[in-house]
């Protein structure tokens, strides 16, 4: 068994998908982590900090922990538009990072990479071989994907509050810009019919339990490719539940998912109308459901947070690990 010394920052301990990729690691049978977050991370100013990680490994040592590798978590390359922050190691032991944000300020963070000399690096962008092609560094890819235990199905019954949903921030997340175009129809009874239940909201929810139940109030869940085209947590978050079909924008990123078969796309406003209508629609219920259930058990067997910890520790036995 290996030592990992994984290195976050309190600003990314309190985002999900931080703590879920750790939990991941330990549940893909590496229970040896050792997690040092850093306070104050986030500087109020643009000013590039430097980080003594060598006094932790010194310290964590005189503990009996004594690292094999030190990976750098989601946090440290979420350093908005300005390079990550400096660190200071003394020895050569093997080091790698997870690319975070890749539409703010990639060229920065890819020489920051370069520079550090980086055993390996993740990265959730399906753009992996070219940023392995700029740096000369191996990156490796890593989805999102989301946690079983919490997205789930919620519903006692058969009975859905609404036909359609989204929860989320409300703007350009790419060129197309999908979230504005669809709030801005949503009025229009015409193109969604009289009848279809809409429960379209910028609403923050309390939990990610309460937003999880929030889904599986709807048919039908929108979710949108994020900045740089990402795929993000929430159309694994949808899979999970079980009860709800996923729409998005139409993409064929490295086989994610398949067309009327994981989920439904359009490609434009009127095409997801449509099928929003086709889909709620009682008549057409075993369609939907055919959907889901090959969506949830993709999801369960491909997209959790253990799978994406089973890359990680693939990749370290692979290239730094004996066996």
């Amino acid at each position: 068994m290996k030592n990992i010394l994984y290195i976050e920052n309190s600003f990314g301990n309190s985002y999900g998908y931080y703590q879920e990729i750790i939990k991941g690691l330990i549940a893909s049978g590496n229970e040896n982590i050792q997690l040092a977050i850093f306070k104050n991370f986030k500087s109020e100013t643009k000013e590039v900090l430097t980080y003594n990680i060598q006094e932790v490994i010194n310290t964590l040592r005189k503990k009996g922990f004594n690292p094999d590798v030190v990976f750098f978590g989601f946090g440290w390359t979420n350093s908005g538009y300005n390079s990550p922050n400096n660190f200071l190691i003394d020895e050569s032991i093997p080091k790698f990072v997870i690319l975070n944000k890749e539409y703010a300020a990639l060229d920065k963070k890819l020489e920051w990479i370069k520079k550090n000399n980086f055993l390996s690096a993740f990265t959730v962008h399906h753009d992996f071989e070219k940023y392995s092609s700029v740096t000369k560094i191996p990156f490796y890819h890593l989805p999102f994907a989301a946690n079983p235990t919490l997205f789930k199905n919620y519903k006692k019954d058969n009975k859905y509050e609404f036909d359609f949903g989204f929860t989320g921030i409300v703007r350009k997340e790419q060129t197309e810009n999908w979230r504005y175009k669809v709030h801005n129809t949503l009025s229009d009874k015409d193109l969604w019919g009289e009848s279809t239940k809409i429960y379209f909201t910028d609403h923050h929810h309390d939990s990610l339990e309460d937003y999880a139940r929030r889904i599986c109030t709807s048919k039908i869940w929108f979710s949108t490719t994020g900045p740089a085209d990402l795929v993000g947590t929430r159309y694994y978050e949808v899979m999970l539940t079980g009860t709800t079909l996923l729409a998005c924008n139409r993409f064929d990123y490295l086989g994610l998912f398949k067309e009327d078969e994981h989920c439904i796309m359009f490609d434009s406003v009127e095409e997801l109308a449509d099928k929003v209508k086709f889909y709620s629609d009682p008549k057409n219920e075993t369609l939907r459901m055919k959907i889901i259930e090959n969506a949830y058990n993709l999801a369960l067997n491909n997209h959790t947070w253990e799978n994406r910890g089973q890359i990680i520790y693939d990749v370290l036995k692979e290239v730094c690990f004996d066996g």
